[in-house]
């Protein structure tokens, strides 16, 4: 069993001003080598260096959560400080090749098929009243202006439906007429239920059902290279069109 040097505070001062999470916050990131820094005023405390085992200081970390009932995204944290916790690097498009998406023109596709071109890819759904048309218009200048050549030009954007119960290649074909996008370098996506679940949750869209068929989901874009890995995520609410124009052809020339 492996053992950690862990730097232990004692309070000098006779009470403590400080709740307990925000000591165990520090506490935490000492362990993983970085500094926590806080706007209040710490009491004072006096340090004392002992050696434990990196279980028992994992399992010390679970039990004050769980005592303070930070819920499951303190639990997923404190987790990931075990030593033997998997490391992920960023997302490629070939752990996604089982997942068979289907476009407006009944072709079926995967992701990982795409590799080789540099993607934009977003996710929406043609019943969306909120986000997703205005999102749509943005990413409409981007690619209008880009003026993308299908037989030169390999860069393409890809828009994926979370609403594949609703949304079928007819719907999505009509969606992408209405938007004066229906073009080869502009793919629509739908997926089994099933298989747009593990999108959604490989993409961390973060799908939410609303009142009215509505859903809820994060309106983020995503920059995959030619090579199929993820390298950039951009905020999509606001479409930063001149930027997108300019980093898409930049990842795309490093070939």
């Amino acid at each position: 069993m492996s053992a950690t040097k862990v730097t232990r505070f004692r309070e000098v001062k006779p009470s403590m001003s400080l709740p307990k999470a925000l000591l165990l916050a520090g506490g935490l990131a000492g362990l993983i080598g970085y500094a926590a820094f806080a706007t209040v005023e710490l009491p004072e405390l006096a340090a004392v260096s002992s050696v434990v085992s990196d279980d028992e200081a994992t399992e010390s970390a679970v039990a004050v959560i769980d005592e303070q009932g930070s819920g499951p995204d303190a639990r997923i944290a404190a987790n990931l400080l075990r030593p033997d916790a998997p490391v992920r690097g960023p997302l490629n498009t070939a752990e996604l090749a089982h997942l068979a998406l289907t476009d407006q023109d009944g072709k079926r596709f995967s992701l990982a098929d795409l590799k080789g071109d540099t993607l934009l890819v977003n996710f929406m759904f043609a019943g969306c009243t909120s986000v997703c048309p205005v999102q749509t218009i943005g990413l409409r200048r981007v690619h209008n202006e880009l003026k993308l050549e299908p037989k030169t030009d390999r860069i393409k954007l890809v828009s994926i439906t979370i609403a594949p119960l609703s949304d079928t290649p007819q719907q999505l074909k009509d969606f992408a007429k209405r938007f004066e996008i229906d073009q080869p370098t502009w793919r629509f996506g739908v997926a089994s239920q099933a298989d747009t679940d593990e999108l959604t949750e490989q993409f961390s869209v973060g799908v939410k059902p609303l009142d009215g068929e509505q859903l809820d989901h994060r309106s983020l874009l995503y920059l995959i290279n030619h090579e199929g890995v993820m390298i950039q995520q951009y905020r999509g609410a606001q479409v930063d069109v001149e930027r997108l124009k300019k980093e898409l052809r930049i990842v795309d020339a490093l070939r």
